[in-house]
């Protein structure tokens, strides 16, 4: 895959802003931003791009953090992984920011369960006992990413939507179809 300073720029770019807002945030549990910017990502970007701004986040993120363990990489790099590929295979006619939260909300959960069976193996609870207590987070990052999708979303993209659009003046055409 071909890469020019532009799309390795805006991949560098958009990762330091997910990274960043996520150690922001990171004194609240489950309250992030980082749902939203994936799906933004995705919308704005399209499927390679995001794709590599997840495993890019998840390295960063559990090097800083000193988690790079197997249990937590593989299930989060999982989980921001399937942002992109929901949104670019089976959820693909998502486009408005009602739909956009809707799916938000329900990825809330799917990211939590992706780490049910990693840690019942790692830490030995049994796995539902392990579900009942992570639900309350799980709901937690429900709200948090259906909230900020559906507040944020529109209003964001259509500012960076611009911003893009001016390098297709530029005749930059990868970026004609934003």
């Amino acid at each position: 895959m071909k890469k020019s300073i532009f799309d390795l720029s805006i991949i560098a770019i958009f990762t330091g802003i997910i990274f960043s807002v996520e150690q922001v945030l990171a004194f609240i549990p489950n309250i992030q931003l980082t749902v939203f910017l994936m799906i933004l990502y995705t919308r704005v970007l399209g499927f390679k791009k995001t794709l590599f701004i997840a495993v890019l986040h998840t390295l960063m993120d559990n090097i800083y953090n000193g988690t790079l363990m197997v249990h937590m990489v593989i299930p989060m790099m999982m989980g921001w992984s399937l942002i992109p590929i929901l949104l670019s295979t089976i959820f693909k006619k998502f486009e408005s920011a009602i739909s956009l939260a809707s799916f938000a909300f329900l990825f809330g959960f799917i990211y939590g369960i992706i780490f049910i069976p990693f840690a019942s193996y790692t830490f030995g609870y049994p796995i539902w006992l392990y579900f009942l207590n992570d639900l309350p987070f799980e709901f937690m990052m429900a709200i948090s990413g259906a909230l900020s999708v559906g507040v944020l979303y529109q209003p964001i993209y259509i500012i960076l939507n611009k911003e893009l659009s001016y390098y297709q003046l530029l005749g930059d055409k990868r970026y004609s179809s934003i």
